[in-house]
């Protein structure tokens, strides 16, 4: 593991500290977390190879679609009118 030393305006330190407490992490994981996620979420943006866990969730998504087990949200939504009209 490589310590990477940052510099934040006391404003957005403030901010990230105070958000990394709302989910009980220490600032520096928080940091690294997010830090980490945008990394990967640009490369899946930007055409990076997927990983074959996002592929395998990729298929079973199509895979359930195929067997008519995934509804439009109208349709979950007028499903769950229903329920609550019941």
């Amino acid at each position: 593991m490589e310590t990477i030393a940052v510099s934040f305006q006391e404003d957005a330190a403030d901010r990230l500290k105070r958000a990394a407490a709302e989910i009980g992490m220490p600032v520096g994981e928080f940091i690294a977390s997010a830090a980490e996620r945008f990394v990967m979420d640009n490369d899946a943006h930007f055409g990076a190879p997927l990983s074959a866990d996002q592929i395998a969730h990729i298929e079973a998504g199509l895979a359930a679609e195929r067997e008519g087990r995934i509804v439009s949200n109208e349709e979950a939504n007028a499903r769950l009118a229903a329920r609550r009209a019941r």
